[in-house]
């Protein structure tokens, strides 16, 4: 399993999907750090990311639907 590095603010604490997005949030500091899939937690290191809640190996975890509407799926109506 690989995770998408996401980026951390190091003012505010937020974290972004885009590096570009964290630069402008309150620039100029941030660094790139991993997100547990399953309790969302924050690590440095991917590897301790992966091992947060001893997912097996090959797990993937499915977007929810919000995450699909936002990333432009379309909802099918019954």
């Amino acid at each position: 399993m690989e995770l998408d590095p996401k980026y951390q603010c190091c003012e505010c604490g937020d974290i972004h999907d885009d590096e570009d997005d964290a630069r402008e949030c309150c620039a100029p500091r941030i660094k790139e750090v991993f997100v547990c899939p399953q309790c969302k937690e924050v690590f440095d290191d991917e590897d301790e990311a992966i091992e947060c809640c001893d997912l097996p190996e090959g797990f993937e975890i499915r977007p929810s639907l919000i995450e699909l509407e936002a990333a432009g799926q379309m909802r099918l109506l019954p």
